[in-house]
């Protein structure tokens, strides 16, 4: 017997995705069949419906969605979605609360944040085709939760000690473990995962997880596999839009956080085999994209991923290019509105707070 699961990165149904819903228009038409292809999909849930009593200030930015555009997930086959991220108290405990009945109403099961602090913490078993797999989802400080002292959502955090011992306890109840991870906080951006990520990885798979699935950079970052188990660091955004906050535009560019893979993986009761898709965001609509694979193997194959992860000064050297010259990239190159507009719109004040960082 075998469980096909497929695994969907950042999902944000903000900005022109409202707009599509009440239009009626499905942005995933293109890759609906695909979609079906698996008995369960599972993503990151990374914006939630925005509430009636104001949002947490203290986030910047923010993202919501209306309510009712959260039915868009009727199209993407999910059975389960991930809430350990930096985003879940965005709109407080209402726009948490709201996000989580629409969930219910879609039999769609959620892990990894609650208005319980206990249920926050536990695990999903999946148990389907005779396979059972044990779900755990956790958030890195370091992604900025910003969660304020008193809320009334809680996160489950990611601290390795802890999820170490969640694996030995869940590991004799399931024939496979797998971590959802939302992680690198410091890479935001950036082709390849933090220096001790692989580190931190390779201690959990000894730990007994199967598989780990990242996300959080908005990137595709390189997949490996360590002892036969697979580790994406990230799979980058599935769908997401421009982020418009206090007359602020946050661009997600057009480039490299419009791309994003889709792991296939087909899990036996002792082994599993992978498939790796590949999807564009082309003005908010999701297609399929194999053309992206060529470069994406040269990336996961480049030796300078396997440098960037044993030597720390090929490590600091990547890590002040992703700081320093990235959003110089993304700022112009990227930018949605083209160079031109970009350099007669340049606000110098905050190139000189840039410069003097």
């Amino acid at each position: 017997m075998m469980l096909q699961v497929s695994f969907l990165g950042d999902i944000s149904f903000n900005n022109c995705y409202n707009e599509l819903y009440k239009t009626q228009i499905n942005p995933f038409e293109d890759i609906e069949l695909e979609l079906q292809k698996s008995n369960l999909n599972i993503g990151n849930l990374e914006c939630l419906a925005t509430g009636d009593f104001g949002e947490n200030t203290l986030k910047h930015p923010r993202l919501g969605t209306e309510q009712n555009t959260l039915n868009l997930l009727q199209y993407l086959n999910l059975g389960v979605v991930s809430l350990a991220h930096n985003h879940v108290y965005d709109n407080l405990k209402n726009g948490f609360e709201k996000t989580t009945e629409t969930l219910k109403s879609q039999k769609i099961k959620f892990l990894g944040a609650a208005i319980d602090e206990v249920l926050s913490k536990k695990e999903l078993i999946i148990e389907e085709n005779g396979v059972k797999l044990g779900l755990l989802n956790y958030v890195t400080e370091n992604t900025n939760p910003k969660m304020p002292n008193d809320a009334e959502v809680f996160l489950n955090y990611f601290e390795i000690e802890k999820v170490i011992g969640h694996i030995s306890d869940l590991k004799p109840k399931v024939d496979h473990v797998v971590l959802l991870l939302h992680w690198g906080g410091r890479v935001e951006e950036g082709f390849y995962p933090d220096f001790n990520q692989p580190k931190m990885a390779r201690r959990l798979i000894d730990a007994g997880a199967d598989l780990i699935v990242g996300g959080h950079s908005h990137t595709v970052q390189p997949y490996e596999v360590y002892k036969g188990k697979h580790i994406f660091y990230s799979i980058g955004n599935f769908c997401f839009d421009d982020i418009i906050q206090d007359e602020e535009i946050f661009e997600i560019g057009r480039y490299r956080k419009r791309k994003g893979i889709v792991p296939r993986i087909s899990f036996l009761k002792d082994s599993y085999t992978v498939e790796v898709s590949h999807f564009k965001n082309i003005k908010g609509y999701i297609k399929q994209n194999d053309s992206l694979l060529r470069k994406f193997k040269m990336r996961w194959r480049n030796l300078l991923f396997k440098a960037v992860k044993s030597m720390p000064l090929l490590w600091k050297i990547y890590f002040w290019h992703l700081k320093k010259i990235v959003p110089i990239k993304m700022f112009f190159i990227e930018a949605n509105e083209g160079v031109l507009k970009k350099i007669l719109n340049i606000d110098f004040k905050r190139v000189l707070r840039y410069i003097q960082k």
